[in-house]
């Protein structure tokens, strides 16, 4: 035998106020290297580049 059951509809307010994000601080540094080719990659510092190895302090 099948048995029906009750599906209960969950309504979810909204999450923000509608003020938005407007800026966010970017946590890592520009690979000095990769600049100078023209190129923007953003690193952790303390890490190396993903693109040419370069490491950023």
């Amino acid at each position: 035998m099948c048995r029906q059951s009750s599906t209960e509809k969950i309504t979810v307010s909204a999450m923000h106020t509608g003020e938005g994000i407007t800026s966010m601080p970017v946590p890592g540094r520009r690979c000095p290297a990769c600049l100078e080719r023209g190129d923007t990659v953003w690193v952790i510092p303390g890490k190396s580049c993903p693109v040419c190895g370069t490491p950023v302090n």
